[in-house]
């Protein structure tokens, strides 16, 4: 698989990515479109010491997880937070102190062929 790389400030097009695994409750969708924000290039320079796969705002289609998501187009929140914590109890579960943010913090973004998110940070795009 193909995806734009950030490590140790270096970023690189890497051809040898392995396909992501899907944990339970993620859904693995190839990306169709991503687009590069202020936050990717300053991730570049050295803003937040992230390793991996950059890119936070996609479009995507769904290959497996959710059956009857199969084939739709989808987009998806960045923070996947843990749900059981006080802070995500408390309804702030942007803030969740083991939250994973695609493209940011301990999770692989969307600036590959394909990318895992958990469902319940997804919403579904209706199709023609």
């Amino acid at each position: 698989m193909k995806g734009l790389v950030l490590h140790k400030g270096n970023l690189s097009l890497r051809t040898d990515l392995p396909l992501p695994k899907r944990p339970g409750g993620d859904i693995l969708v190839r990306v169709l479109r991503a687009g590069i924000c202020n936050t990717d290039l300053e991730l570049c320079k050295g803003y937040y010491p992230f390793d991996g796969v950059l890119g936070h705002e996609f479009v995507g289609v769904v290959e497996s997880g959710i059956e009857e998501w199969l084939g739709r187009r989808v987009v998806g929140e960045i923070n996947a937070s843990c749900n059981a914590c006080t802070v995500c109890n408390a309804g702030l579960r942007s803030h969740c102190p083991q939250r994973t943010v695609l493209g940011i913090v301990r999770r692989d973004g969307a600036f590959a062929e394909y990318v895992t998110l958990p469902r319940k940070i997804c919403t579904w795009c209706p199709t023609r």
